[in-house]
Formats: C-alpha cells, sequence, structure tokens
C-alpha cells in the first residue's frame, strides 16, 4: 500500500475538522490532533484554519474540475456535456452536504471568503466548458446559456436534504434550458 504524503494526511484532517465542527470552531490545533503529526509536520503544510481551508478547497475544486473535464470529453451531444459537467458540481455539494450536514452552508460561506480567486477561476472553467458544449449549435446564446445554467445549479445547491430529487431536477431544468438554448429561431413570415 503506497504511503500517502504528509501534506494530503494534513489536508484530509482539516477537512474532517470543518466538517465535524465548522470552519469558526476548527483550530490548527484540532486538525494536528487529527492528523496524527507534529504541530511542525502540520504548520508546514497549514500555517493556519484560513490557509487550510484555502488549499482544501483548492484541492477540491482542482479535482472536480478536472473530473467535469472528463466528464465532457465522454459525452456525445451538447445537452450530455451540458448535464455531465453540472452533475460533478452538484456531486461535490452533495458531497460536503453529506459530510457536513451541520456545517455545511458554513464551510461554502467560508470558502467562498477565504479562497475567492479559486471559486470564481472553478466557475469560470464550468463556464467555459458549459459555453464550448452549446456553442456549435446555440453560437449566439451559448455564453448566456452557460450562465443561466451554473445558476440554476447553485439555486439546487441551497437546499440537499433530498438528493434524488435534486438530481432530478438538474436532469429537467437542463433539459429545458438546453433545448430553448439549442432551439433553432423561428422565421416569422412577414
Amino acid at each position: 500500500m503506497p504511503k500517502v504524503p504528509s501534506s494530503q494526511l494534513v489536508l484530509d484532517a482539516a477537512y474532517r475538522c470543518f466538517c465535524r465542527n465548522g470552519y469558526r470552531r476548527t483550530t490548527v490545533s484540532d486538525i494536528v490532533e487529527e492528523a496524527q503529526l507534529s504541530r511542525p509536520t502540520v504548520y508546514k503544510y497549514v500555517g493556519s484554519k484560513e490557509e487550510a481551508i484555502v488549499k482544501v478547497v483548492g484541492s477540491l475544486l482542482e479535482r472536480a474540475a478536472a473530473a467535469s473535464d472528463a466528464a465532457a470529453g465522454t459525452a456525445a451531444t451538447p445537452e450530455e456535456k451540458v448535464l455531465a459537467v453540472l452533475a460533478v458540481k452538484l456531486e461535490v455539494a452533495i458531497r460536503l452536504w453529506q459530510d457536513s450536514p451541520a456545517h455545511a452552508q458554513e464551510l461554502l460561506s467560508a470558502a467562498t471568503a477565504q479562497a475567492p480567486g479559486l471559486v470564481t477561476a472553478y466557475t469560470d472553467h464550468l463556464a467555459g466548458l458549459l459555453t464550448s458544449a452549446l456553442a456549435p449549435a446555440a453560437a449566439d446564446g451559448a455564453r448566456q446559456a452557460a450562465a443561466v445554467l451554473l445558476t440554476f445549479t447553485r439555486g439546487l445547491e441551497d437546499d440537499l436534504r433530498d438528493t434524488d430529487a435534486v438530481r432530478g431536477e438538474l436532469l429537467a431544468g437542463v433539459r429545458m434550458i438546453t433545448r430553448g438554448a439549442l432551439a433553432r429561431p423561428v422565421s416569422i413570415p412577414g
């Protein structure tokens, strides 16, 4: 079994602490205890809880972006690509809500506050994937449709108590929005 690098042990411990205690109540001492590493080792990788959440968020979003790229690359139609990309985004939020039902909203707010550049870069990356998926069939409205789809998905992430229902809403919403964006304008005889 390969040895897990200390940096990953620290990030995993920080994630577990944030999920268990929330962002505000987590301390670096909690992370040290959870990681079962020395304080100097933990400080080598995260000097503060602010740095810890930035690195945790960065790692999560990096993996999510790669998964979105892969999902978009394997889907055949524009609608399937859009659904695949947004399903990955939704699953990241679902995982957070499952790992930390009591603190998920606080963690999302802390992530946005402490790592706004990372969150913006991730959202921009998804917007680019969605725009690329829609552009061949809806060049004029692809960017706007991508923005609407991202806003719609963010709205779904607000209440994830019934994940099956939310996944169904994502499918229905993606179908409605993409079909509207991909519909050819009808010329009206004058």
